[in-house]
């Protein structure tokens, strides 16, 4: 059951980290839907959720700095349900869509949440310095023998 943690971190970390190198590999575009959803300054905030994404994206495959990176998705899976997908008052061919993709959104903050709360769990990088740490702490100290003198 342990390996359940590595494959979920993967399902879950891919569709950020090749969301963030879209954001990045195609800025000009992904800036004109920014502008069109009215965002402010859309070329850098496609820049900046791009590397979040991205670096958000892959310490949660690796389970580094996981808590954090879950945070900062989640928080940017939120803002962008609320400044991108908002589809209230929206035609209701748009709205359709749009609201899909407002409660995927909020359903993954949900996901990103829970791995900030309860962590990265087996097999990842904090595990396994965690297991090092223990290591360490369990070996004796070093003995120190005085130099014999000539």
């Amino acid at each position: 059951m342990d390996a359940l943690a590595p494959i979920g971190r993967l399902l879950f970390s891919a569709i950020f980290i090749f969301s963030g190198f879209n954001h990045l590999t195609n800025a000009e575009t992904m800036t004109g839907y920014a502008r069109s959803a009215g965002l402010p300054l859309p070329a850098l905030a496609i820049y900046v959720s791009g590397v979040v994404l991205v670096v958000g994206g892959v310490c949660i495959l690796l389970g580094a700095f996981a808590r954090i990176a879950a945070a900062a998705i989640a928080t940017f899976l939120v803002l962008a349900a609320l400044t991108v997908h908002r589809f209230w008052g929206l035609p209701p061919d748009q709205a359709a869509m749009q609201m899909v993709h407002f409660w995927k959104n909020i359903s993954m903050a949900g996901g990103a949440l829970l791995l900030a709360y309860f962590g990265p769990g087996p097999y990842s990088v904090k595990a396994r310095s965690r297991v090092l740490e223990e290591r360490r702490a369990k070996r004796p100290p070093p003995v120190l023998r005085p130099h014999s003198q000539p």
